[in-house]
């Protein structure tokens, strides 16, 4: 082990005496390449190697938490990138195919990586060959690609409902930190990539227009945005409402019609489930784009399905989520069609009502059952318990008791 060891220590002590100013363009890039072919054979080599130290638990007595607390802290690594090499090694580990592949140059180890939910964790009743199909579809295409061919095998290999795969991804959700480290937390933020991609949006939006004269690098720059939205939330000057648009999507009719699932897509390359972007249009404002071949031949006028008017009508009648219990104001809700618009839901009051963004995922799950109309709300879980969602707006003040029209209670089974 000693010897190579040394070896590489001497090959990276050559590679460093190489005058690089002295080397044309052609010689440059021909030795970046080169490298770098190397690099990715070596962080093969080494994520399997911290496979085998965490099977060993070569870590355990240090006092880490983890392998990849362990490894970072050992190589003044970051803690996602020693998770990163773990993950590839797992995956590698698992999947000879996989192994070959980079082996051969055909993935690289960044592309390999994006396979490792796939390969450790398939859909029930898919088999090697299937992931040897997908393997080999991933062939030579770059770390975006092959995480869109993984997703897009997962989800024709899966058994879960549009509906059920959204819940679980929204359900990963989280906001977390490590302990303080020279006065600074490092915070990590997981999101399902619509409300991720709203995130960025809200920050980037906070922060202001980048110009010559900002010195921030961008990571600062979306940072100072964070700080400064919670800081005027804190200072009670956040506002909501529906004047400006956060995030463009677009789609086929089939799909805003539910006769295809095929995912929308963002102006930032994000993949919207189909599920998603239906129930995001109850709330959007929409535009017609008709296409012959990849020719646009019409752009229809931009229109709401819940009107300007109707979320002011909204807003005095349900006076925010109507989720009981729950106190997310009118202008952080969203307008919910009861009866889907693609299903034949009519786009007025008594099939509209608000919910904060939590709750309209809730209202969304699978298995949840609407009952009445906007006036009289019941939703039923899929445990049997049945939710009243009465109206709180100031005009239904004195008209609804929170009990029989308000509480929950437990349907027959």
């Amino acid at each position: 082990m000693e010897t190579a060891v040394l070896s590489l220590d001497q090959a990276v002590r050559d590679l460093s005496r190489v005058a690089l100013d002295e080397l044309d363009p052609s010689e440059l890039g021909s030795l970046a390449v080169k490298v770098g072919r190397h690099i990715d054979k070596i962080k093969m080599l080494h994520s399997r190697i911290v496979v085998e130290a965490d099977r060993a638990q070569s870590w355990r007595e240090s006092g880490a938490r983890d392998m990849a607390d362990w490894l970072s802290g050992k190589t003044g690594t970051s803690r996602g990138e020693a998770q990163s090499r773990q993950r590839l090694g797992e995956a590698l580990d698992k999947s000879q195919e996989l192994a070959d592949a980079v082996e051969n140059d055909e993935l690289s180890a960044a592309a390999a990586e994006q396979l490792h939910d796939a390969i450790m964790n398939p859909p029930a009743g898919t088999d090697a060959e299937d992931l040897a199909d997908l393997i080999d579809a991933a062939k030579g295409g770059g770390p975006r690609d092959v995480k869109a061919a993984a997703d897009r095998w997962r989800e024709t290999h899966s058994s879960e409902t549009p509906e059920q795969r959204t819940a679980r991804r929204y359900a990963k959700r989280s906001v977390s930190s490590r302990p303080p480290s020279d006065g600074t937390v490092e915070t990590t933020v997981v999101l399902p990539e619509l409300e991720h991609r709203q995130f960025m949006n809200a920050i980037s939006h906070v922060a202001g227009d980048w110009d010559t004269n900002d010195t921030r690098t961008p990571a600062q720059r979306l940072a100072d945005g964070l700080i400064q939205l919670c800081k005027a939330y804190a200072a009670g000057t956040v506002t909501g409402g529906r004047e400006k648009p956060t995030i463009l999507i677009g789609c086929s009719a089939e799909t805003m019609a539910g006769l295809s699932d095929e995912p929308g897509w963002t102006s930032h390359g994000d993949r919207i489930p189909a599920d998603v972007v239906r129930h995001l249009a109850e709330d959007a404002i929409l535009r017609r784009v008709v296409m012959a071949g990849d020719a646009v031949i019409s752009l229809g006028l931009k229109v709401r399905f819940a009107t300007d008017d109707q979320y002011l009508a909204l807003m005095m009648r349900d006076g925010g989520c109507r989720w009981p219990g729950c106190h997310i104001p009118p202008a952080w809700c969203q307008v919910d069609h009861l009866i889907p618009v693609p299903a034949g839901g009519p786009s007025d009051l008594d099939n509209e009502v608000l919910w904060c963004s939590h709750h309209h995922h809730v209202k969304h799950r699978a298995g949840v059952t609407v009952l009445g109309d906007a006036h009289h709300l019941h939703l039923l879980m899929p445990d049997g318990t049945l939710v009243a969602c009465p109206p709180k707006g100031h005009m239904n003040k004195g008209t609804s008791t929170g009990r029989d029209d308000g509480r929950t209670a437990q349907a027959a089974a």
